[in-house]
């Protein structure tokens, strides 16, 4: 096998978590569908968006069952971090929960958490008879057709927006005020654009998500977002965590405006995408981290 081979083997199980049993003719597999699926996502109207998503995920996940096995969990000091960012006990409703397993920690908590996925493919299978849990089916977009308004004192999503069409966004995240008690939070994370693709695209060495990362975000870009849909401050988090130490989770505005400066001044600049990515990972040591953690305070 090819040295080439070989690297994209070993990228594709680091990406996803996997065992050494997928091989290259899984990966060239999963490439082909992913790539008709996002096709067809991009191509979808606001008519039939979620009939289009659902199928696509569906056939995603029933086409290649090993990404339902996929370890992509967040360790439990980062579960403590996101749990440190909500009051107790809180009502939660998490958009796309996955596998469940940061709600199954907020649940064992003592939080009340509603998980939804817009697949069963995806999630009942995974979350089915958690106490504190309850499960519902939604296109992760127009929530406020599913639940009833100023209902929970917090939304959270993780690694998810980037799965939305992006001429879904904004109405996202219209929603999620208005389901969101008054002083309610929006606690959200998305990979930064800058230092991706993290779909994918990553496993091939392509400079920018071509696959079911529709897009990718900055923070410029997403703060910009929450402020015209009514949100009323944005605060970053910070949270690192080594064998030796960890720092945070920290909050504030001041962190924000410090991130989207970052973005400004790197935009100035016009970097590649390889030079951009080179430029962030040395960032790391200035607390610039790789991926987007924010909280919109209705």
């Amino acid at each position: 096998m090819a040295l080439a081979d070989l690297e994209i083997i070993y990228r594709y199980r680091q990406n996803y978590g996997l065992p050494t049993d997928i091989g290259l003719s899984d990966i060239e597999r999963h490439k082909e569908l992913e790539a008709e699926l996002t096709s067809k996502l991009l191509n979808s109207t606001p008519e039939n968006r979620w009939q289009v998503f659902d199928r696509c995920y569906t056939s995603l996940y029933a086409s290649l069952p090993w990404l339902n096995k996929a370890d992509t969990g967040q360790r439990e000091a980062r579960y403590n971090a996101w749990a440190a960012l909500l009051k107790m006990p809180s009502t939660i409703f998490e958009v796309g929960s996955g596998k469940g397993h940061l709600l199954r920690h907020l649940a064992a908590l003592g939080h009340h958490c509603v998980a939804t996925e817009i697949t069963t493919e995806r999630g009942e299978k995974h979350l089915r008879n958690v106490a504190g849990m309850e499960w519902r089916i939604t296109d992760g977009v127009n929530l406020a057709k599913f639940e009833q308004k100023e209902t929970y004192d917090a939304v959270i999503s993780s690694q998810v927006i980037e799965h939305f069409h992006p001429d879904d966004v904004h109405c996202h995240f219209e929603n999620v005020r208005l389901i969101l008690k008054p002083e309610g939070k929006y606690i959200f994370d998305t990979p930064h654009i800058g230092a991706g693709p993290h779909d994918l695209s990553k496993v091939f060495g392509l400079e920018r998500p071509a696959f079911m990362h529709l897009r990718e975000y900055d923070y410029r870009d997403l703060g910009k977002i929450a402020k015209s849909t009514g949100f009323r401050e944005i605060q970053a988090v910070l949270f690192y965590e080594s064998g030796r130490f960890t720092i945070g989770p920290l909050s504030s505005h001041l962190l924000f405006s410090y991130y989207s400066f970052v973005d400004h001044v790197i935009a100035v600049l016009r970097l590649s995408p390889r030079q951009e990515r080179t430029v962030r990972r040395y960032l790391r040591f200035a607390l610039v981290p790789g991926n987007i953690w924010l909280v919109a305070q209705k």
